[in-house]
């Protein structure tokens, strides 16, 4: 009798497939460098053809972001999450603590994809514009819900969030480079600890 794949095998065996390539030009990458990579050394290294390597990638930088990096959206829904019970400041806090435990979690990749982005200009470039996107969408979410005295609200929540922003590349960038155990989370932890920002 001739044997099927289920749906679900399928997916499995394509993501397996796909981390693994990632896996192997995210070496390259973080060896020899992204802009001295091509996707043929890419290809000759994991052992299959060009063909294969654009059925899971468009494109080299596509290997380093994915889908790792989580969208807007998925950011705002953290942020309301804890908007509901903690002042504006204290809510992005343990927003981007939730995001370093997520890293944490596969902090092999993590590592070697944030040495990557912050070694590569053109990937630092578009890092930046996710900041962007996220910016649109968390900064009216914090602007209503602050009080800004005599000041502008948005401008407020801008400042906060980029702020904010800061203090999560700051904390990525020594995690990546570091060679100790130490989880990222704690290094959020420690970074937004010298930032002080009144209860909004």
């Amino acid at each position: 009798m001739r044997e099927t794949t289920t749906p679900g095998l399928r997916m499995k065996t394509r993501r397996a497939v796909t981390e693994a390539l990632a896996d192997t030009a995210l070496d390259l990458f973080d060896t020899a460098g992204f802009d001295q990579v091509t996707v043929a050394d890419i290809v000759a290294a994991a052992g299959i053809s060009q063909r294969s390597f654009f059925r899971y990638f468009s494109n080299k930088e596509d290997v380093v972001f994915g889908d790792r990096i989580p969208t807007a959206e998925e950011v705002r829904d953290e942020l309301l999450r804890h908007l509901g019970t903690d002042p504006a400041w204290d809510a992005l806090c343990a927003t981007f603590r939730t995001a370093a435990e997520q890293m944490d979690a596969d902090s092999g990749r993590w590592k070697r994809a944030s040495r990557v982005i912050c070694n590569t200009p053109g990937l630092r470039a578009r890092y930046l514009e996710k900041h962007l996107a996220w910016a649109g969408l968390l900064v009216p979410e914090i602007a209503s819900r602050i009080d800004p005295g005599p000041g502008d609200a948005v401008l407020k929540a801008q400042a906060m969030l980029n702020t904010a922003l800061g203090c999560f590349d700051v904390a990525i960038a020594r995690w990546a480079e570091s060679d100790t155990d130490r989880p990222l989370a704690a290094l959020v932890d420690e970074v937004f600890g010298f930032v002080r920002i009144p209860h909004d």
